[in-house]
Parts: C-alpha cells; sequence; structure tokens
C-alpha cells in the first residue's frame, strides 16, 4: 500500500497484536481502526517478538526484543535487564529512527515505560501513554510519567478520578477497544447449549487468566452455597481457564477436591488442537479423542497459548446464563465487556475497573468485597465475599425474564457505547492530531526540572566514584542497614556511599563516617536503568542497591557486570553500644 508522505507516522507499541492477551487484542482492534486512515500512518512496535521477524501484519511492524548477538550478549542472564527487553527498552530507540516516527503512543503496564524519560526520542516527538492501573495507592510510576508525557490514558476511571485528585490534570479514561462485531447474542444459542450438553442447568461463568487477581476460589465456595440453596435449578460453573498453571495460579482440581465437590459440577474447556472445537465438561488433564472431526489425543485442556477464535469464544459465553467476575484489581477485565456484549447479565467486584462495569445502567451487579493489602507492594486488593456472590445470583434468580433481559441490554448498549472501536480509535486519532499540529507550530518543552539536572545539583566526583544506597522507610529499616556500611566500604573502598531516605529519616544517618552523602529518597532512584546505566544510557552511579524493594515494594533486580561483589556482612559491632527500647 503506498502511504501518503503527508501522512503522520505513529508508533504503537504493546503486545504483538496476533497475541490473544487484553493488551494483544486491544492492539490488533485499534490498528485495524486506523490502518486505512487517510492522516495516520500505523507502525507496530510488537512486545513479545524479534526485531527483525515477520510479523505478518498488513501494516509495518517491528518486533523488541533483541535479536543482535551482541544486544543479547549484554543482556546475559541478568532478570533485571531482560525484563526491560520484554518491555523494548533496548530496542525502541532503533524502531523510532528506523520509520522516522511522529509521534509515540506506549500501551503496556505503566512499570513497562522504566527509562522510556530518559531516551532521546521522548523529548523530540510528541508521547501518549495508554496504561492500566488497578490498585490503590496509585504507583508513583504513574504520577512521574503524567508529568513527562504529552498525554496520559488510563483504561479505568478510578485511577483517572484518583490522579486529578491528587493535582495531575494531564489524564483521560480511554477504555481497551472491544470489536462487538465478535461479540453478541447468538439467535441459536439454544441449540448451541444442546451441543455441549448444558440445556438442563443454570450455567454461571468466569472467564480469566488463571493468577492471583482472579479469585476463582472466592467463586467456587459461593457456587457451593449456590447449589445447596438451589438444587433445583441444577447449577453448574464454567471456569474458562487454564486449570494446569498451578505454578503461577489456582489449583482448581485441588480446591474441588478438598471442598468435597463433584467433579461434573465445575467445568472446564478441553480444545481440539486438529479442527479447533471445543468440548464442555469436566476437567481432564490427559489428552483425548476429539468427539467432533474424531483425531486420536487431540483433545486438550485449555492453555494460555491454546486458545479459542473470538468467534468460538463467544459461543462460551453464549452457552453461559450468567457471567460473574469476582477479583482482587484490574486495568480494564475485556471478558466483562466481552460478556455483556454476548448479552449476559454480569457479576463484578465493585472495586477498581470494576466501577466501570458492575451497576444497573451498565448491565452490572455490584458485589461486595473486603479489604487486603497486597503483601510487597501494600497495594488495596478486594477479596470479594462468597456469600455475596450467592446473593446476587439469587437476585439474578428471583428477576422477571423480562428484567433480566432488560439489564443484559442495557450492557449491550453500555458496551457498545464506551468501549467501542470506532470511538477508542477516534479519540487516539484526536490527540495525535493535536499533538503533532502543536508540535509543528512550537518545539515541545517540559515544565519540570529534568532528572540531569537534579542530579547534577546534588552529586559530586564522577560516577564511577559513586555508589547509591536507597532506604526510603522505616526508622527501623534505615536504622538496621546502617550495619552494611562498613561492608560495603571494604567491598568498594574506592567508591564514596551515598545514602538516600526520607527527609524525616536524616538523623539516623548523618555523621555517619561511611556516608559520603544523604539524599532525599525520590521514586526516580527505583529506576535501576537510570541509576546505573542501560546500553548507551550513561548512569549516575557505578552500582544502585535497592534492598527496599525486595522487602517493602515490589522485586528487585540484578545488576550490571559487578554481580561478583554485592554481597554484604552485617557488622555486629555496629551494634554493640545501641539500646532499642
Amino acid at each position: 500500500m503506498m502511504v501518503s508522505p503527508s501522512k503522520i507516522k505513529v508508533v504503537f507499541h504493546s503486545n504483538y497484536s496476533r497475541m490473544k492477551t487484553g493488551f494483544g487484542k486491544n492492539m490488533r482492534n485499534v490498528l485495524l481502526a486506523l490502518h486505512d486512515d487517510p492522516d495516520i500512518e500505523v507502525i507496530e512496535a510488537s512486545n513479545g517478538a524479534s526485531f527483525g521477524a515477520d510479523l505478518k501484519t498488513p501494516w509495518k511492524s517491528y518486533g523488541t526484543l533483541p535479536s543482535c548477538p551482541s544486544k543479547i550478549a549484554e543482556i546475559g542472564g541478568d532478570s533485571g535487564k531482560m525484563s526491560l527487553a520484554s518491555y523494548g527498552y533496548y530496542q525502541i530507540d532503533e524502531i523510532i529512527d528506523d520509520c522516522d516516527a511522529d509521534v509515540y503512543v506506549g500501551i503496556e503496564d505503566i512499570w513497562g515505560f522504566g527509562g522510556f524519560g530518559q531516551k532521546k526520542f521522548w523529548n523530540e516527538i510528541p508521547t501518549v501513554i495508554w496504561t492500566t492501573l488497578d490498585s490503590e495507592p496509585i504507583v508513583e510510576e504513574a504520577f512521574e510519567m503524567s508529568k513527562n508525557c504529552d498525554k496520559l490514558f488510563v483504561w479505568a476511571s478510578f485511577s483517572e478520578k484518583i490522579l486529578k485528585e491528587k493535582g495531575y490534570p494531564n489524564v483521560e479514561t480511554l477504555h481497551g477497544a472491544i470489536d462487538y462485531s465478535f461479540f453478541k447474542p447468538l439467535p441459536n444459542k439454544k441449540e448451541i447449549r444442546r451441543s455441549k450438553g448444558l440445556d438442563d442447568c443454570f450455567l454461571m461463568g468466569f472467564v480469566f487468566k488463571n493468577q492471583l487477581r482472579k479469585s476463582a476460589p472466592n467463586l467456587i465456595d459461593a457456587f457451593i452455597k449456590v447449589k445447596e440453596r438451589n438444587p433445583e435449578i441444577n447449577p453448574k460453573l464454567l471456569l474458562h481457564t487454564n486449570w494446569g498453571e498451578t505454578d503461577r495460579g489456582w489449583d482448581i482440581p485441588r480446591y474441588i477436591k478438598e471442598k468435597g465437590l463433584d467433579p461434573k459440577d465445575i467445568l472446564a474447556t478441553h480444545i481440539c488442537t486438529k479442527c479447533e472445537d471445543y468440548v464442555i465438561s469436566e476437567h481432564h488433564s490427559e489428552d483425548r479423542d476429539c468427539p467432533s472431526c474424531g483425531s486420536k489425543k487431540s483433545l486438550k485442556q485449555k492453555t494460555s497459548e491454546l486458545g479459542l477464535s473470538e468467534e468460538k469464544l463467544n459461543e462460551i459465553y453464549n452457552c453461559m446464563d450468567l457471567y460473574t467476575h469476582p477479583f482482587t484489581s484490574g486495568g480494564q477485565e475485556i471478558p466483562i465487556q466481552e460478556a455483556k456484549a454476548a448479552g449476559l447479565v454480569t457479576l463484578v467486584t465493585e472495586y477498581s475497573c470494576g466501577l466501570d462495569s458492575c451497576y444497573e445502567h451498565q448491565g452490572g451487579i455490584p458485589l461486595k468485597w473486603h479489604e487486603y493489602r497486597e503483601i510487597t507492594s501494600q497495594f488495596i486488593k478486594a477479596s470479594t465475599c462468597p456469600q455475596d456472590i450467592c446473593d446476587k445470583v439469587e437476585m439474578f434468580l428471583a428477576m422477571s425474564k423480562q428484567d433480566q433481559i432488560g439489564l443484559a441490554e442495557k450492557g449491550e448498549a453500555y458496551v457498545k457505547e464506551n468501549f467501542s472501536i470506532k470511538k477508542m480509535a477516534a479519540r487516539l486519532k484526536e490527540t495525535i492530531l493535536e499533538l503533532h499540529s502543536t508540535t509543528e507550530k512550537v518545539k515541545k518543552e517540559k515544565t519540570e526540572v529534568s532528572p540531569v539536572d537534579y542530579w547534577d545539583t546534588v552529586l559530586d566526583k564522577e560516577a564511577s566514584d559513586r555508589i547509591l544506597l536507597v532506604m526510603p522507610e522505616s526508622a527501623g529499616d534505615v536504622f538496621m542497614i546502617t550495619s552494611l556500611f562498613p561492608s560495603i566500604k571494604e567491598s568498594y573502598p574506592d567508591k564514596d556511599l551515598y545514602f538516600a531516605t526520607k527527609k524525616s529519616f536524616f538523623s539516623i544517618v548523618e555523621g555517619n563516617p561511611y556516608v559520603h552523602k544523604v539524599l532525599e529518597f525520590s521514586s526516580s532512584m527505583e529506576n535501576l536503568p537510570l541509576m546505573e546505566g542501560a546500553g548507551s544510557q550513561k548512569g549516575y552511579f557505578h552500582l544502585c542497591f535497592l534492598p527496599h524493594i525486595g522487602t517493602q515494594r515490589m522485586l528487585d533486580y540484578l545488576h550490571q557486570g559487578d554481580g561478583d561483589n554485592i554481597m554484604f556482612d552485617i557488622k555486629t559491632e555496629n551494634f554493640k553500644n545501641t539500646h532499642v527500647s
């Protein structure tokens, strides 16, 4: 296809558009909608695909995983660098330069853009970030990105509300795009159910990735109550997920056994690798013969890699009588919108992105929850109440057929109005045109002091002579970490130790003979590629240690090229004259 030279070249950076993930589906839907636009040339930067691979897309596309041997060798087995590579950190500059991009649109988890603000292209072309924020408190990276990018879109309105209340106006809700041409009520729903052996039951369903955020045990507990109280409806529960990912998700067969449930009541999806048809039945871990095509041992349990087409998935939804989606938090939870578009009333946890889907005008029924805190991040998470799920199922059962249909129709209309591909693509295009027009008239300016300017004001000597140790809080942790100071000095006698913490804890460390300088903590210090450097990017310190990440926040990274010298001994003499009451 010939591309007009006047078209704005836009790099869309997200999951590979052929992947069956939420980001992948959204990428495909948006790019298909904008592919033939007269004003925009779409260019895909695909996380999950290798640079130089033939991605078989109708538009120009690049994989973001490094394929150059030298880059692969540079990453090596470093888990931190491997994580950066998976989000395109090492390849995105080359992609931007190669296609001479006019605008960058990044669509990923917020932490997937770590270090991007320091890249050369970031201050040369307009930048749009479209991200998922699923829990309170909102991560610090989101606040910083709101200041650093030209436009921040979020997938759920609850995160927009929080950001704006904190004084960040540069944010707007833009839901992930749903292709409701695939997801719709089918006129032959009864025939499909009969062919799958589901014509004599009340089928509750849950479509999800088997992971901690999806509250499958809560739903199973609720199902037990529904069955005990309503045996006459012959309730069944379909868990359309990977039942085998017990290392990363719920061991559903074990939970069913522990609860003493009849395995025939909790159903799974099995898919034929030959004809791509499916069977809904009691879960079987072993391969079986396909009843549709007769192929031997071709019927396998659903996995993350073995999924259904959109048309077949729509059939799955149409087999259900009621859709249930209890979760701890979520960026959008696309199956909720797919279920609504397929004509189902949805029971959704009243938290996080669920606030955009759980109310009556949205075709939903809200589920009550109890708060708990995620142990590493301290995020507020929701534990959906099994009793309330049961109560809301019975509320639905007590409704007249007419009222059930009316509520489902509200959901269909709501999805078409608020999650349509056409609407999402139009808003993206509007933003792209506005930003590009502004950039053409005047050079883009950033209102904040850049990290380079900040570091130049607080650091002395060369980066090669500096080590940073970060412990923002609490008083006890700051005190305990001082025991490592002598050991660090022994390991790096020619390096100056900089210690970062919150101002309220300065007095604990000030005057310590091993510390060259105490710095006020900022969230940018947790950006390891920025602190230590990555690739051609020069860092500010020889090494940066983040012990609080593993104890107070999220997973820590390994370090660049100095991995043999990063273990320290606690010097107990530091405690000899210390009394703690």
